[in-house]
C-alpha cells in the first residue's frame, strides 16, 4: 500500500484549510496553493472538487468564498481523505506491481502478508485524524521555536 501523491496533496490542503479557515472566513484556493507551495494550481483544484463530492469539504462561492471543512478536524480521519481522492484499488496494490496477478486467487504472500499489512495500513489511517495532525504539527512548531530561543539565548551568554 502507498500513499500517492495526490493523497499527500489532497491531506496537505485539507491542513491548510483547518489551521486556517472556518466556516465565517473560507480560505481561497489561491491562498492554498501558495501556503502549500508545490502543489500545481490544477492539481489542487482536481483534488479539491474530489474532496467536495465526498462531502468533506464545502466549497463557498463569491468574492470572500473559498473551502472550509465539512465537519470538526476531530472526526475527520487520514483514510477518509485518502478514499476521497484515491481509489481503494491504488492503495491495496500488488508489491511485485502485477497489472494482472494469476495467482491472486491462492497467492500464499497476499494471504500471509499483504492482507494483514493492508489491513494494519488502512487501521493507522482511520485512527488519525486531521485534529491529530494539527495538534503535532503545533507541538513540533513550539519545540522548534523553544529550540531557537535557546539558541539565541546561548550565543549572547557566549558574546
Amino acid at each position: 500500500m502507498g500513499i500517492t501523491v495526490k493523497s499527500e496533496y489532497a491531506l496537505r490542503l485539507i491542513m491548510e484549510i483547518a489551521r486556517c479557515g472556518n466556516a465565517s472566513r473560507p480560505s481561497p484556493l489561491s491562498k492554498l496553493v501558495k501556503m502549500t507551495r508545490m502543489i500545481p494550481k490544477e492539481f489542487a483544484e482536481k483534488i479539491m472538487s474530489e474532496l467536495r463530492q465526498a462531502g468533506i469539504v464545502k466549497s463557498i462561492r463569491g468574492r470572500y468564498g473559498g473551502y472550509t471543512l465539512n465537519g470538526d478536524p476531530k472526526d475527520i480521519t487520514v483514510l477518509d481523505i485518502v478514499r476521497a481522492v484515491d481509489e481503494p484499488e491504488k492503495i491495496k496494490k500488488c508489491a511485485f506491481d502485477i497489472r494482472k496477478c494469476e495467482n491472486s486467487e491462492d497467492c500464499v504472500l497476499r494471504e500471509a502478508v499483504w492482507e494483514r499489512l493492508f489491513e494494519a495500513i488502512e487501521d493507522t489511517l482511520k485512527s488519525v485524524t486531521i485534529q491529530n495532525l494539527i495538534d503535532l504539527c503545533q507541538s513540533k512548531d513550539s519545540t522548534k521555536s523553544e529550540g531557537s530561543e535557546v539558541e539565541e539565548s546561548r550565543s549572547k551568554h557566549r558574546r
